[in-house]
């Protein structure tokens, strides 16, 4: 099976990978010192995915769509979480 290279179809695919993994996650209850803890685990899966992609699969835009939902998102949690 063919996978379309797309990069539009990467950051769809990447943002419902973290979405995903996030809700997940939300549901552990998580203390006060690990609030981040669900955001940044969340996006352990979009990094396998775009290793994944690039290696395995030779799809090289539709990791450059995961890689970059995945640091833009990355950066948000970082500065907007203090």
């Amino acid at each position: 099976m063919k996978i379309k290279d797309n990069f539009w179809i990467g950051l769809l695919v990447g943002a419902a990978c973290f979405g995903l993994f996030f809700l997940l996650l939300s549901l552990i209850p998580w203390g006060e010192p690990y609030r981040r803890a669900p955001y940044m685990l969340a996006f352990i899966p979009g990094v396998v995915l775009f290793r994944m992609l690039l290696v395995k699969w030779n799809c090289d835009r539709m990791g450059r769509g995961i890689l970059l939902v995945t640091v833009v998102g990355m950066l948000l949690v970082f500065f907007l979480f203090k």
